[in-house]
């Protein structure tokens, strides 16, 4: 079980995937571009799955820069609770007071570029201090797996540094996702409000398509490392907290993540626990959330949610 949550974070690097889960059971198996990634039992074949999700990484923000702009788009991640790394040549800008929340990385753009970072399918946005910084930056972002790649400047500067990357052998596909000039077009000035036309296209992309779920790789990770309950949210109607594919992790001191708080998640972490001292592998239950339901929530709708031992 533990190798399967290890490959699913090796698999989200490279992208989406899809989960198909057998619910009487709780096994279940990642698929990307129609072939089977891990499963924790390989001797299903999942080809009639009772659940199918399309699954993909939370968003993390990466910043090529730490100056105004950077500032204020770094506070918008901190409103959605993102996780983000800024990178800068900058120390007197890129410091614990102004961004206290993110990972920081200082040093020469060369020696900044030539590392490799914990950030899975990030959004990238490239705003140094030099144009070439910012063509070294955007040739690093297309090197890597991303959800989106997007680069400050004049349409004319843009223009250029697409046709030298063209040149080098980038391909056409790679070049045209890449969104320059940055930001939706709002008619942004100040820093603050190009941050928000940055972050409005951010979210644009990231929630285009149908329906998915996202999931933490911190949490997958913890998952690959530890015995306990999980947690998920299989079926949801009306206004419950959590979207469907939400999980948490239980073990016998600590919670890991959530699944929306309030008393559904006080009972299902009581649940969970009660279920590893009586050795219970896999089971699901359905809540009531409305104000006539035995747990006390007025959210409304119902949830079913499904644990499973690992």
């Amino acid at each position: 079980m533990n190798d399967y949550f290890r490959r699913f974070i090796e698999a989200l690097s490279s992208g989406n995937v899809e989960r198909r889960t057998d619910l009487n059971t709780g096994n279940e198996a990642i698929f990307q571009n129609g072939h089977m990634i891990a499963a924790t039992d390989y001797s299903l074949s999942y080809s009639s799955p009772d659940l199918t999700e399309t699954v993909k990484a939370e968003p993390h923000l990466v910043l090529f820069g730490a100056g105004h702009i950077g500032k204020a788009l770094y506070d918008l991640g901190v409103l959605q609770k993102m996780r983000m790394t800024v990178l800068d040549d900058r120390a007197e800008l890129l410091t614990e007071e102004r961004f206290p929340e993110a990972e920081r990385h200082i040093g020469s753009f060369e020696e900044l570029l030539a590392r490799e970072y914990d950030a899975i399918c990030p959004s990238y946005v490239i705003f140094t201090h030099g144009h070439s910084h910012d063509t070294n930056c955007l040739r690093y972002t297309l090197r890597h797996s991303s959800s989106y790649i997007g680069m400050i400047g004049s349409k004319a500067k843009s223009k250029k540094a697409l046709e030298q990357l063209r040149e080098e052998g980038f391909s056409d596909e790679a070049l045209a996702s890449v969104h320059t000039p940055v930001g939706l077009p709002i008619g942004a000035e100040t820093p603050e409000e190009i941050a928000i036309s940055i972050m409005a296209e951010i979210i644009s992309v990231f929630r285009s398509g149908e329906g998915f779920t996202t999931v933490d790789p911190d949490l997958l990770k913890i998952l690959s490392e530890k015995s306990g309950m999980v947690i998920r949210i299989i079926r949801k109607n009306g206004s419950a907290p959590r979207a469907t594919g939400t999980m948490m992790f239980v073990d016998r001191e600590r919670t890991y993540g959530t699944i929306g708080g309030g008393n559904i998640e006080k009972e299902a972490i009581a649940e969970a626990r009660k279920a590893l001292v009586l050795g219970t592998s896999t089971f699901s239950k359905e809540y009531n959330l409305t104000a006539h339901g035995d747990i006390g929530m007025v959210c409304g709708g119902n949830e079913t949610l499904l644990f499973s031992k690992i």
